[in-house]
């Protein structure tokens, strides 16, 4: 029995998409980001956010094959070693610590430890003169990647570079 749905990718939407047994449909994208670029001034390449995406409103129940499927879309991903994944949580909806944890126990309990990096760290980002906003991170890159030490570097200097540019407002 297959453990993970099955799912296709859609040239429109540029979307891997899978539809559970309870009849919910979940979207999978990965978007090319531009912070690391931005911030060392060189092109670094192959920098992708991953937003996963439960398309439709119905609450949905513990589903382990949700969770599998997004693993086997991640791991194709990582088949190239120079793609990098960073992943956001915004705290908007209070729920970012929440859901950071769930994708930290999920990276501790797959196979990707033994080829996959993975840093974390929480960004307080100034959006008023004393009001700051969370957003919770996570990276993830191949140790055989020929950017390796470059990579962690400018992931730790990113909280610093988006609050000084909000500084020079």
């Amino acid at each position: 029995m297959q453990n993970h749905y099955n799912y296709f990718f859609d040239d429109i939407t540029n979307t891997y998409n899978f539809i559970t047994k309870n009849n919910i449909l979940y979207r999978v994208a990965f978007i090319v980001d531009e912070t690391f670029s931005s911030i060392s001034g060189e092109d670094i390449s192959n920098i992708y956010q991953i937003i996963v995406e439960k398309a439709s409103e119905e609450l949905d129940s513990f589903d382990i094959k949700v969770s599998k499927t997004i693993e086997h879309i991640i791991d194709k991903f990582f088949q190239r070693t120079e793609n990098s994944l960073i992943y956001v949580c915004s705290d908007e909806d209070e729920r970012a610590y929440s859901r950071h944890k769930i994708f930290d126990r999920w990276y501790k309990q797959s196979e990707y430890r033994d080829k996959i990096v993975k840093l974390d760290n929480i960004f307080k980002l100034k959006t008023g003169d004393s009001s700051f906003q969370k957003l919770y991170t996570s990276f993830m890159f191949h140790k055989e990647n020929s950017n390796y030490q470059k990579l962690i570097t400018i992931y730790n200097t990113i909280e610093e570079a988006l609050n000084s540019t909000t500084d020079d407002k």
